[in-house]
């Protein structure tokens, strides 16, 4: 198992990257506040007092999952995660502007 931090230009921390037998798995943190929770996803309760929503498409070879965290004024795109063999230099950028294009 290989886990390293990608690094933007800046210096910046972007994303965690776990990899082993050909599969990566990369995660960003995202922090996009929404009007509301996207349609079609999967809720999940925490204590009946938090929500956290999922969401799950297919995206390049692999699957992407968006996390939703339900805050008493609103909902934060807080996570974006890929899972599957594409080469991670690829998948950060897109993945970025899948995040992007889901807030």
């Amino acid at each position: 198992m290989h886990i390293r931090t990608f690094i933007d230009e800046r210096g910046e921390p972007i994303a965690r990257i776990v990899s082993e037998n050909g599969t990566h798995v990369v995660s960003v943190d995202v922090f996009k506040e929404l009007e509301k929770p996207p349609e079609g996803a999967e809720v999940l309760e925490i204590a009946g007092r938090y929500k956290v929503y999922v969401k799950r498409r297919p995206f390049l070879n692999g699957q992407c999952e968006f996390v939703y965290f339900q805050f008493p004024q609103g909902v934060q795109l807080i996570n974006a995660k890929y899972v599957g063999p594409d080469d991670p230099d690829v998948v950060i950028p897109e993945l970025l502007k899948a995040a992007e294009e889901e807030a």
